[in-house]
């Protein structure tokens, strides 16, 4: 045993000279509070004593003796020293001075040196190292600073201006203030005291990390009300995380090291039940909006007008009830995910909002269409915000929705023009006969003049209504223009008369594009359909018509082949056989061009023939 012990130089006792000890001894440095060299000076003894034990010096009487009565005395000299040196840390959120952190400072090595002795010791049995090794001084100190973080949390006061509604928010806001106050001490007073390696930063937020979350786990295992809910998950997803990645707070914790602050099941609870809450209010909000408006136009109200326009405020109300719910639930559960929950509430609502419309159709009362003009205007603001925030929307719902409001807004524009077609019909089968041939300016100039007698009325409306419904009527116009053309009643049979009805086409197309955008219409592309079709019929080699239908099926996709065949029969010179080779040469590309199809450039699909 003893030649195993031989080789560890540590254990040498440390000479005097004359007798006088050339240091301040253990009791003046222990009061000095120089915890580093009174922590060496029992070290020192430590291993003297270790060493008599295992050489076994002197009569067993006398080192037994000795021995106890060292021993003795190294305990209590030890007790005192932790003693000393613990009431130090304890103190550690409280310093303001610097000697008071250079004080915490010689503490926390006097710690680690103690740390260090425990690990000469650790590679051997139990029998071969001092009986009081190891000491644990740095756990103890662990366990010090747990407690402080614990009885600073408990005795947290809320300032006297705070208004507390119950107990959790006083709870909260009495230990969001002590967490974020004490890491900030820890980050600019406290951090220095220690090595960098020890990351003290990070075990104190750990150690308030881990009190907090006991503490709302005790919270949130009893039914909370919906403002508690609220206020939790607030917390736990907005304002805890926001202290962590506080400026000074951020660059020293990384709080992804960090566990839950509450488990997952508790946090599905929480979010059930806001997410519960949330569709009830916003159900509840938007109902209350349609109630309001389906009674004012059962008691016969028309709208407000403003500047002589019917203002839409339903749509403004309807939008920011919907929003204020959806993105409040996203920044309280930090994802847009679980917030889109919330917006199956908008289908329902569309889903009403079509049953009163039809309703409102069905009437006869004086406000009826001053009523379904205000709620086309909702209709299209609300779609705009669904497009716009198609990211709020899970695809479905938001395919749901726009079906909807597209349904309804097709639905209100043939309330408004249905009448309007069947009195223009008759001047409609003009477009292509001999007539039109003959006179085609004034074909179409008595088309836009009973055309306007109908849509003066829509001056009322406000801009964004009056510019939907004219550009739809643009397009239905025009569609019906074309789709009179394709009813082939005249032949032309020679180059002559093909460009004077291409010449015919343009002159028509500049005056029906200057009254509907006069109007309101929007749809300036529209201005090149017949121009592009007048196009066709200025040409007369098959392999230039070919070269310029390629180029419309790239403008117009849904340029179908049945459209060319009928456009292309008026051109009573072209043989069945040239016909017959156009038409094979572009079905190919027909196909390429109709993968890349833009639907807002789509005219050709609503020119119906046989």
């Amino acid at each position: 045993m003893t030649k195993k012990f031989g080789m560890l130089n540590f254990f040498r006792r440390h000479p005097k000279k004359n007798g006088i000890s050339e240091v301040p001894n253990f009791k003046d440095n222990l009061l000095a509070f120089h915890f580093v060299n009174a922590g060496k000076q029992l070290i020192t003894r430590e291993d003297r004593l270790f060493e008599l034990r295992q050489d076994g010096i002197g009569s067993k009487m006398k080192l037994v003796e000795e021995e106890e009565d060292s021993e003795a005395r190294l305990a209590k000299d030890y007790e005192d020293w932790m003693k000393s040196v613990m009431q130090t840390l304890e103190n550690s959120l409280d310093l303001q001075k610097p000697e008071e952190q250079e004080l915490l400072k010689e503490a926390v090595q006097a710690i680690l040196q103690e740390e260090k002795q425990d690990m000469r010791w650790a590679g051997f049995e139990e029998k071969q190292r001092p009986p009081w090794r190891p000491r644990r001084c740095k756990q103890n100190h662990e366990a010090l600073l747990e407690r402080l973080v614990q009885r600073r949390m408990e005795e947290a006061q809320s300032d006297s201006g705070d208004e507390i509604h119950s107990s959790l928010q006083q709870l909260i806001i009495c230990q969001a203030k002590r967490l974020q106050e004490d890491l900030l001490t820890v980050v600019t007073r406290v951090s220095s005291c220690y090595p960098e390696q020890e990351n003290v930063c990070q075990f104190y937020a750990t150690l308030y990390h881990k009190t907090l979350s006991e503490r709302l786990r005790e919270v949130a295992e009893y039914t909370l009300c919906d403002e508690d809910c609220v206020l939790l998950l607030q917390w736990v997803n907005q304002d805890y995380p926001n202290i962590l990645n506080g400026k000074k707070i951020k660059d020293v914790i990384d709080h992804t090291k960090l566990d839950l602050l509450l488990p997952e099941d508790m946090i599905a609870t929480l979010e059930e039940q806001f997410l519960t809450t949330e569709e009830r209010e916003v159900n509840k909000c938007l109902h209350k909006i349609l109630e309001r408006e389906e009674t004012a136009w059962k008691e016969g109200e028309l709208p407000q007008l403003r500047d002589k326009v019917y203002c839409c405020d339903q749509a403004i109300d309807v939008i920011q009830c919907f929003h204020k719910h959806v993105e409040c639930a996203q920044k309280l559960l930090g994802n847009e995910a679980k917030a889109q929950r919330i917006t199956c509430q908008m289908k329902h609502f569309l889903t009403d909002y079509k049953t009163f419309n039809e309703k409102v159709m069905r009437t006869k009362q004086t406000n009826t269409e001053a009523v379904l003009m205000v709620n086309l205007s909702c209709l299209i603001q609300c779609r705009d915000y669904i497009t716009k925030n198609a990211h709020l929307f899970p695809e479905d719902v938001k395919t749901d929705c726009l079906s909807l409001l597209e349904t309804m807004t097709k639905s209100s524009h043939s309330y408004f023009t249905s009448n309007m077609l069947k009195e223009l019909k008759d001047l409609y089968r003009k477009v292509g006969s001999s007539e039109w041939l003959k006179d085609s300016e004034c074909v179409c100039e008595e088309l836009l003049e009973k055309l306007d007698r109908h849509t003066q009325k829509f001056n009322g409306w406000d801009k964004m209504c009056r510019q939907e419904l004219l550009g739809g009527m643009h397009k239905e116009f025009l569609a019906e223009y074309v789709r009179k053309m394709m009813k082939q009643k005249i032949k032309l049979s020679n180059k002559t008369q093909q460009q004077m009805a291409a010449s015919s086409l343009c002159i028509n197309s500049e005056c029906i594009h200057t009254y509907f955008t006069a109007a309101g219409s929007n749809l300036d592309w529209l201005k090149d359909i017949l121009p592009n079709l007048a196009s066709l019929l200025k040409l007369q080699d098959p392999d230039s018509i070919k070269l310029e239908l390629v180029t419309l099926m790239k403008l117009y996709p849904d340029l179908s082949e049945r459209h060319i065949s009928a456009w292309l029969k008026l051109k009573g010179n072209l043989s069945p056989s040239d016909l017959k080779m156009i038409l094979k040469s572009v079905t190919c590309s027909q196909y390429q061009f109709s993968e890349t199809q833009d639907s807002s450039r789509s005219f050709f699909s609503i020119v119906r023939i046989r």
